[in-house]
Order: C-alpha cells, then sequence, then structure tokens
C-alpha cells in the first residue's frame, strides 16, 4: 500500500501555509492591523465575536479559545450562549468564499450596530472583505460559479470548496495564520510575535512528517483500519479530544463523514459497542477526560487509536495504534493546565494533528475510489 495522497496533501498544506505567510511579511500590515484591532478591544474591555460556518466555524472556535487565554473576552455568535454585539466590539468572520450567508448577513447586522469587522477570507473581492475594516486574504481551494440559479434571490456569486485536498486549504491556513496572529499579541512587535508563533507550529508540522516517513507502518495501519469502517452503517466511529484538541476532532469528523463512515459525534457515546472504533486526541496523552473515554471504551471492546506527542503516554498505552504528532513539549493535561501558570500554549500539536488527518481523508478517498462528487454527495446541503 502507497502513501502517496497522504504526502501529496500534507505537502500541499504546509507549501501552501508557507507561501501564504511570506506573502503576509511582505506587506504585513494587515497582521499589525488585525493583532491592533484585538489588542485595543481587550484593553478596552470590549469583547471580539466570531462568526464562521462548518469547518469554518470550527476554526473560529479554536481562535476564540487561544485569544481567551491571552485575556479576551470571546462570543460565537449563533451559538446558544453569544452575547450581544456592541458599539466598538469586534466581530471576527471567517469565510472562503466570502459569500456565505449566514455569514455575510452577521457582519453587516453587526456594522449596524457600531462593531469593527474582522475577515479571514480567500476572495479579497467578496462581499465579506468589502464590509471588514480588515481582512487577511487567505488561499483556497474554491470553485467559483457565476450566479444563484434561484429566479426569487438576488444574483450573488457563489463558491464551493472541493473536499480533498483542496478544499481544506483555507481552513487549514486560516488555523496556522490566526495561531500565528495570537502568537503576535504576546509580543510588543505583532510581526516578530506573529512568525515565531508560525514557525513553532510549522516546525512540528514537518516533524510529524519526518516521523512518518521514517516509520509508516502505524500510519499505514490507521489507514487500513478506517477504510474497514466505510460502508459499514453498524459499525461506528467516535472521535474525541478535550480542550483544544475537541474541535480537532470535531473538524476531522466531518471530513470522516464524507467517506461514508458512520461518525457519531459524543452525545451517541452511549450506544457504543464492541467492534466500534475510537479516535482519541491528547497532546499530553494525559487528559483525565480523554482517558475515562479511553477506558471506557476499552471496557467495551472498542478499537482505539491515539494521536499524542508521548508514545509512552497512559493515552498509548491503551491504543491498539499510535500515532506520534509533534507539538507538545510537556505532559502536562488540560485540566493541569487551567489551575497553572500554562495556561497559553502554542498549538502545534494541533495543526499537525488536523493536517495529519486531512492528509488520511485525501489517501482514503483514493483508496477506497470516493470521488469529489460523491463526497460532496455526504455533506450537510443546508447550514
Amino acid at each position: 500500500m502507497e502513501l502517496s495522497s497522504f504526502y501529496s496533501a500534507f505537502n500541499l498544506l504546509v507549501k501552501t501555509a508557507k507561501r501564504t505567510v511570506n506573502s503576509i511579511n511582505e506587506n504585513p500590515s494587515d497582521i499589525v492591523k488585525f493583532c491592533n484591532t484585538l489588542r485595543e478591544a481587550k484593553n478596552a474591555d470590549r469583547r471580539v465575536h466570531i462568526i464562521g460556518m462548518g469547518r469554518s466555524g470550527k476554526v473560529g472556535m479554536l481562535i476564540g479559545e487561544i485569544l481567551k487565554n491571552i485575556g479576551i473576552k470571546i462570543s460565537y455568535l449563533g451559538k446558544s450562549l453569544a452575547k450581544p454585539v456592541r458599539k466598538n466590539d469586534v466581530v471576527l468572520g471567517i469565510t472562503g468564499s466570502g459569500w456565505t450567508k449566514f455569514t455575510i448577513n452577521t457582519l453587516q447586522e453587526a456594522i449596524s450596530r457600531g462593531a469593527k469587522i474582522l475577515v479571514f477570507t480567500g476572495d479579497n473581492h467578496s462581499l465579506a472583505a468589502r464590509l471588514a475594516d480588515s481582512i487577511i486574504l487567505i488561499p483556497r481551494g474554491y470553485i467559483k460559479e457565476k450566479f444563484t440559479p434561484v429566479s426569487h434571490a438576488p444574483l450573488t456569486p457563489v463558491s464551493h470548496a472541493p473536499l480533498t485536498p483542496l478544499g481544506t486549504v483555507f481552513e487549514m491556513t486560516t488555523m496556522l495564520v490566526a495561531i500565528g496572529v495570537a502568537s503576535g499579541l504576546r509580543d510588543e512587535s505583532s510581526v516578530k510575535g506573529f512568525n515565531e508563533g508560525v514557525n513553532e507550529v510549522l516546525r512540528s508540522a514537518e516533524m510529524t512528517l519526518n516521523n512518518i516517513k521514517s516509520n509508516e507502518k502505524p500510519l499505514l495501519q490507521f489507514i487500513n483500519t478506517l477504510e474497514s469502517y466505510s460502508n459499514q452503517p453498524r459499525k461506528k466511529l467516535f472521535v474525541y479530544g478535550s480542550g483544544l484538541d475537541s474541535i480537532i476532532a470535531s473538524i476531522s469528523s466531518i471530513r470522516l463523514n464524507h467517506l461514508r463512515i458512520n461518525v457519531k459525534s459524543n452525545y451517541d457515546w452511549r450506544f457504543r459497542k464492541a467492534g466500534d472504533l475510537l479516535i482519541g486526541i491528547s497532546g499530553s496523552g494525559a487528559s483525565t477526560s480523554t482517558l475515562e473515554r479511553v477506558e471506557s471504551a476499552k471496557s467495551a471492546d472498542m478499537n482505539i487509536i491515539g494521536l499524542t506527542s508521548f508514545p509512552e503516554s497512559e493515552l498509548a498505552e491503551y491504543c491498539d495504534i499510535c500515532l506520534k504528532i509533534e507539538g507538545r513539549s510537556e505532559e502536562v493535561s488540560a485540566d493541569l493546565r487551567q489551575i497553572s501558570d500554562l495556561t497559553f500554549l502554542i498549538p502545534a500539536f494541533e495543526y499537525a494533528a488536523a493536517i495529519t488527518l486531512d492528509s488520511c481523508v485525501a489517501q482514503l478517498a483514493l483508496d477506497l475510489g470516493i470521488t469529489e462528487t460523491e463526497m460532496r454527495d455526504e455533506h450537510a446541503n443546508i447550514e
């Protein structure tokens, strides 16, 4: 079995990320504007509201949780605990096409309430870009169509993305750049802090890829196991992590669901049975809730795959297959981090885990013979 599609997707994601960072550094004013706007909101005790749909929304949640750790008040618009948008608050939108209806409507409403608008988008001519006070342009793998075919609706450009591998370029690159922005907020020089953050993340991704190249067996076992769950509606897959890792689990679940794998949410955990599969994600390998989930899976005679930076950790001991993902430097769980002075960390593990899992999707699609059209048929069509 070859891993050609995995390596192709992984290299594409990293190379695109590097090109984006280089482009930003050629004219770093956008990063400075983003950091200054967020810094001003923090200093003025204003709230930062985040809006995005689908996987863009999940990346937005990752951004929000990182910003919380440096003292910024965060609200997720469209969620049950969303806070009111007030004058001089900041609304951060994430939309690859720049035309996502709910995101656009939210930005327009926020403007009417006097909010400042920041946007990550892949189209600097889009409506989202025109609404924003400042944008950061992120490459995307989108196919643009001319107009919506709905006769009673205004004529507006429509964009959609291939699901693998180009469809993930925007989300993964946005994740990296946003981590850099958060790092920039912690340094007097926003640009210096930005580059320190993204370089640390990219180093971990490249080290992860080198580890895989030096020992492909765990990844091959991982992919073979997942293949056996495609087109098997009676066999369930659960993907679990805590803290930031829970967001990576959610992002990856969306993609794996496109491969006709019966991916279940954590609300369905009570329906687990022998032979089902759990993927546990924990950078430290010591997360209390993740270990509890893995122990429960073990007692139910489920198959277990782990992703961690520590292959000798307690998590790894429970796993049938363990992938070493670089990025975490200490075996400190999210639980202990909350009561220590280690509240901020560069989420290099999360980025490396996300692009590793997305690259696996590209390989699985090839091996299973699932086409782009067939994957799109499994994608949510009302959101």
